[in-house]
């Protein structure tokens, strides 16, 4: 089924990328998380949305790093510093944050990421992993309960 000009824009949904309970520290990733797209489909990502929060006694984090998007399953956990040659060889795109992206308050932060269309092939998932850049860490002290969670938009093709 090929788009026409008046297919909708799709929402994959509010994904978790770290945890309440996850500690990942500056330069450390987060476990690979797949988002289903129910059927083989090609298009475009053309907005990221991430979300920062904290429901403990930590602080609403604003952290610099790289979301990296792959084309098959990564198999990367939570706190490894680095990925594997065959993850690498399935990275579609790494869109970077900057601690500037972000508008916060005390209840939460967000940054949308609107740069540029991030194209991706015929595929039934895809997968995702953050690469924490920043020096504060998530959830390093007691009481923290700090999150990452992010959403995006796409255009489908087929």
């Amino acid at each position: 089924m090929l788009a026409q000009p008046f297919d909708p824009i799709h929402e994959a949904g509010l994904t978790e990328l770290i945890g309440d309970a996850e500690q990942v520290d500056q330069n450390d990733y987060s476990g690979s998380v797949a988002v289903s797209l129910g059927v083989h489909v090609s298009g475009e990502i053309l907005q990221v949305t991430l979300y920062a929060t904290e429901t403990g006694t930590g602080a609403v984090l604003t952290p610099a790093g790289t979301l990296f998007l792959f084309d098959a399953d990564p198999s990367i956990s939570s706190g490894d510093t680095a990925m594997t040659l065959a993850a690498r060889q399935t990275v579609i795109a790494q869109i970077p944050v900057s601690s500037g992206d972000w508008k916060s308050d005390a209840n939460g932060a967000s940054a949308a990421i609107l740069d540029s269309p991030v194209a991706f092939h015929q595929v039934t998932a895809l997968y995702f992993a953050w690469l924490h850049e920043e020096a504060t860490s998530f959830n390093s002290a007691a009481g923290d309960d700090e999150s990452l969670d992010f959403n995006f938009w796409f255009r489908r093709d087929s």
